[in-house]
């Protein structure tokens, strides 16, 4: 089906700017204790401001640290780049380490997970008043999952010689954002393949589900897993709005326009049932707004189109200005198996996944559609590794293993043009160690997490405590890049002055500040 169109492509010469891409990692690890319990130590005052620095913050929790990598000209320099931020983090931690698996550790119930603070800025307080909200409205366990971020841009040069490719006469950016949202698309369409081929939690600690009833199996004393599961994390005990279907939220991919009219709505559209929980009382922020939802970020999606990030306005507003720069894919697992929680193959086979979004179907979502979508993901992370699984597609089922066999195909004529390209042998690797996974699903890192946990008899906390001293031992052994170590230095202490001032030019009252923050 793609044949023809890779082979025009190829011939096109912005198909020589496919290897001037950009790509960027984001990694959310929980500071634990020796014990493997979340940390109440506050965010290392020697790794900066987590409200400011643009390597190493916060995400919901203050034991939840994200460390983030500058966009980078490789997967080398970006895996690099990330190895080395995490080498610097150890080395500032004080008897604490870094839980190696994307479902929390032992959890003492809501009141033992401590909410990130930022400060007494305006900004830092709407931060925290956001979060307390997440809180109220989802519990806060929920909130301590980590993953793992891909970040992938095309070159403007690719996109000024597509456009041409494309014979469009579309203005550049309205050209780019209408392709990254096809790309979008496509990776929600397929999304579920990062659950399946690299999902990495199959099982949690019984902690998590605080007594609560679930169709998970009992591993053992302190563990539940599913027998089949690939991504726990991206089912529906996961990071999700769990109430979506009753909320009326709605997010649309069709086009930068209704995707950012969708979001202002769910902001705008108030909410009996977060009303109840009350917004301020006495100076006190419950939660930013009673609306269906309090900012954008609130909107869990496995796929983001982002603005460039030095716009400071909000995100859809960024959007709307400057167009999409960039695709924040968000569904991946940390990998326990890996340092690093990601490597290269990975990363080859996403870029790959991202080539391939842009190049097939244009189609609109529909309602019918979206549906499916969801729930595609949401079996495959439970029950993916079932025999004789089906995916429901254009309202039929269909076998997983004949929609992958079609993929993966499509994915390995993308990569004999990339090496054409680059030379470089990993793109033609990435797709052979996915057909060794597909040929023996016992390769698959769900299926080896459980397979390591029956053979040592161990439950899944023990699994990650094993890992966690493995990894310990990985990243304080690293000699870190002496520019790296500079940049993170200096970061943190500019962090810092940027904090200070924030908090010193405070211009107007908090409440005044949200006002302003939400009109349009």
């Amino acid at each position: 089906m793609i044949d023809k169109f890779l082979e025009n492509l190829s011939k096109h010469s912005c198909s020589s700017f496919l290897a001037d891409s950009k790509v960027g990692l984001e990694k959310e690890s929980l500071r634990v204790d020796k014990n493997g319990t979340i940390s109440y130590k506050m965010h290392p005052e020697i790794l900066g401001s987590s409200l400011t620095n643009k390597y190493i913050t916060t995400d919901y929790s203050e034991a939840l640290i994200e460390i983030i990598t500058p966009p980078c000209s490789s997967h080398h320099e970006a895996i690099k780049y990330l190895e080395n931020i995490i080498a610097y983090v150890y080395d500032n931690l004080e008897e604490e380490y870094l839980w190696p698996a994307s479902m929390p550790c032992i959890v003492a119930g809501d009141e033992s997970i401590p909410i990130a603070y930022y400060g007494t800025s305006n900004p830092a307080r709407m931060k925290t008043t956001y979060r307390r909200g997440l809180g109220n409205r989802y519990g806060k366990i929920m909130q301590v999952i980590s993953g793992i971020h891909y970040n992938y841009s095309f070159s403007d040069k690719f996109w000024k010689g597509y456009a041409e490719f494309k014979k469009t006469e579309k203005k550049l950016k309205d050209f780019k954002s209408e392709q990254y949202f096809i790309i979008s698309r496509n990776l929600l369409r397929n999304g579920w393949i990062i659950a399946y081929l690299f999902g990495c939690s199959p099982a949690v600690c019984k902690s998590y589900l605080a007594g609560k009833k679930t169709s998970l199996d009992s591993f053992d004393q302190y563990t539940y897993y599913g027998k089949s599961a690939t991504s726990l994390r991206m089912g529906d005990i996961g990071y999700q709005n769990n109430k979506e279907e009753d909320m009326g939220v709605h997010v649309n991919y069709n086009s930068l326009n209704e995707y950012v009219d969708s979001l202002d709505q769910a902001i705008k559209k108030p909410s009996k049932e977060y009303e109840k929980i009350g917004v301020h009382e006495d100076g006190y922020y419950k939660q930013l707004n009673a609306n269906t939802l309090q900012i954008e970020n609130e909107y869990y999606s496995t796929v983001r189109p982002k603005a460039d990030q030095k716009h400071s306005m909000r995100p859809s507003k960024a959007l709307l200005e400057h167009g999409v720069s960039y695709i924040e894919l968000r569904s991946i697992d940390n990998n326990i198996f890996l340092n690093s929680g990601i490597d290269l193959e990975q990363m080859y086979f996403i870029e790959l996944l991202m080539i391939h979004s842009l190049i097939i179907s244009d189609k609109e979502i529909s309602e019918n559609e979206y549906t499916e979508i969801k729930n595609n993901l949401t079996n495959v992370a439970h029950n993916g590794r079932e025999k004789d699984f089906k995916l429901q597609l254009n309202n039929k089922d269909t076998p997983i293993k004949k929609t992958l066999d079609g993929i993966m195909g499509e994915l390995k004529k993308i990569s004999d043009m990339m090496y054409l390209i680059t030379h470089d042998k990993k793109y033609k690797d990435c797709i052979k160690k996915q057909e060794e996974k597909l040929s023996d699903l016992s390769n698959l890192p769900s299926n080896m997490v459980i397979d390591k946990m029956k053979i040592k008899e161990i439950s899944f906390y023990e699994f990650c405590m094993e890992n966690i001293w493995k990894q310990k031992k990985y990243f304080t052994n690293i000699n870190i890049e002496e520019n790296i170590v500079k940049k993170l230095k200096d970061e943190s202490l500019m962090s810092d002055e940027r904090r200070v001032y924030m908090e010193r030019n405070n211009q107007e009252t908090y409440e005044d500040y949200i006002e302003k923050y939400f009109e349009d």
